[in-house]
């Protein structure tokens, strides 16, 4: 474990701070304050530096301990065994999850495609993502595509429409249409859940087989647009993946015991310690989403076993 003190929180070395996943815990002369698990140690402390809700950690804190592990998991055996026997006095004030976010869609609800902040109404929700911006772009890509709702106005119709952008799906709403726009409701619910609900849905081999057809006509500038499109419809399916995984994530061996997608014991020195799970009550749209707090814990669990 290294152990650096300092007089204020700027004063942390960030540029010489290792890359790669460690533990690390902020201190002061009454004790841990905090402590967390991260890929990116120096990014992590820089935004906790920029954030409201840590102002009195960083003000409070007189150094920084931190290890490199071999992994995210390593790092969360030793985070989870660290809050345990030291109970710092910050570690569930600070909710680094407090911007996370859900995808709600809902094809007879305007605006079809929402982000949101929580799970509480009657949207169907998938997440939490952890950037907002990620999902903003993910819509955009899958409205352009497809020409599905990415409604950024509170009226409707909207000028996407008069561009030609959109099908106009909102006029379906509309009291003086009629049975046939209330059928194109229904094609749109089937739209709404192959596109954002099904991992292996064709979009990102269709966007794949367009960029390689560029590519072999020699139409370079043309395949290198669609790049950023593969690697973001990638990334989202492989988040859709987990999300379907996460829950159902249950495993019990000598060395540790996974329960629903949250680490519950682990053995350290022929010791065993226990953690607390959260078993929480899905409704049936929320076959998809996490709790805010779980997300993390999950997902390097999903990864663990994956790679393995």
């Amino acid at each position: 474990m290294i152990h650096i003190e300092i007089s204020e929180f700027k004063d942390l070395p960030f540029d010489t701070l290792p890359k790669g996943w460690g533990f690390y815990a902020l201190f002061s002369q009454e004790g841990y304050l905090y402590a967390g698990y991260t890929p990116k140690l120096a990014a992590t402390l820089r935004q906790m530096q920029q954030r409201d809700n840590c102002r009195d950690l960083v003000a409070r804190a007189t150094g920084l301990e931190y290890e490199q592990t071999s992994d995210g998991f390593a790092a969360l055996v030793k985070y989870k065994s660290f809050v345990a026997a030291h109970a710092p006095v910050y570690q569930y004030q600070i909710n680094t999850w407090a911007e996370y976010v859900y995808l709600a869609v809902d094809a007879h609800r305007f605006p079809f495609v929402s982000i949101q902040e929580q799970t509480n109404d009657d949207w169907q929700y998938l997440g939490p993502f952890t950037s907002r911006f990620f999902l903003v772009d993910v819509i955009d890509t899958f409205s352009r595509i497809l020409k599905l709702p990415f409604c950024e106005t509170g009226s409707f119709p909207c000028e996407k429409f008069d561009r030609q952008l959109c099908r106009g799906w909102c006029l379906a709403l509309a009291p003086a249409e009629e049975s046939s726009q209330v059928q194109d409701l229904k094609k749109l619910e089937v739209l709404l859940k192959e596109t954002f609900m099904h991992p292996q849905n064709g979009i990102l081999e269709m966007i794949q087989h367009e960029r390689n057809k560029y590519f072999d006509d020699l139409e370079f500038a043309r395949a290198d647009l669609l790049d950023d499109e593969i690697r973001l419809l990638s990334e989202y399916r492989d988040w859709l993946n987990f999300l379907y995984m996460a829950k159902a994530l249950n495993f019990d061996s000598e060395e540790f015991t996974i329960t629903s997608g949250q680490l519950a014991r682990v053995r350290i020195q022929d010791k065993d310690l226990h953690f607390p799970v959260d078993n929480p009550e899905y409704r049936e749209n929320e076959y998809l989403a996490l709790p805010l707090n779980m997300v993390d814990e999950a997902r390097i669990i999903y990864d663990h076993f994956r790679e393995r």
